[in-house]
């Protein structure tokens, strides 16, 4: 099931990143290499370099620079992610499913990049939120609409506070996604997983 959950990913992007349009495929590989190597340890050259597009079509889509590059990734990524959400709460059976699946794949996701690839939106939003409103703006839009996604899930399944629950799920899953890329280990995931199995159960109770 978590395979198909990165093979599903996968195929997000693809539907909104057609290979065969040069702004989509700079797009594309600029989400990679942000997650993998930061904003400001990735240069243009690196982009056109990943991308295969030529330079010009890079200045002619992107006047804006590097900036306008950030923002548009963080707009692309902060969507195929929320879509990834959403569906993950259509194919589960219970909240706690629900949860295990996004936990899961989160865990899969990273394992597979050989825990090279962090989280295509706190990466960027970490290193430049403070140096630039648009790539703030961009990073805030994108993590408020999983956490909205993430609550919408939860109401699905008559989860009380569906709102205060999503904020919680969503700081221990990128919390935990930061300790498990640190400690090259998908346990900090695992754990997670389970704290918020334990959440759902007393939430449940009460």
């Amino acid at each position: 099931m978590v395979k198909a959950d990165i093979l599903i990913n996968k195929l997000i992007f693809l539907r909104m990143a057609k290979a065969t349009d040069s702004k989509e495929k700079t797009l594309t590989a600029a989400i990679q290499l942000f997650r993998r190597q930061g904003f400001h340890g990735t240069a243009l050259r690196d982009i056109l370099a990943a991308g295969g597009a030529p330079r010009g079509s890079l200045y002619f889509h992107f006047p804006g620079g590097k900036e306008q590059i950030g923002e548009a990734t963080l707009r692309l990524a902060g969507d195929a992610a929320r879509a990834r959400i959403a569906l993950a709460a259509e194919v589960a059976s219970s909240a706690e499913l629900f949860l295990r699946r996004i936990a899961g794949a989160m865990a899969a996701e990273l394992e597979s990049s050989g825990f090279n690839d962090g989280c295509p939106i706190a990466t960027t939003a970490l290193e430049t939120s403070a140096q630039s409103k648009t790539l703030a703006a961009a990073a805030c839009e994108a993590l408020q609409g999983w956490e909205r996604e993430i609550a919408h899930g939860l109401k699905r399944f008559g989860i009380a506070d569906a709102e205060g629950m999503a904020t919680t799920v969503l700081s221990q899953l990128e919390g935990a996604l930061l300790l498990a890329r640190t400690y090259h280990d998908p346990k900090p995931l695992q754990r997670a997983e389970q704290v918020l199995a334990l959440l759902l159960r007393a939430h449940a109770s009460t």
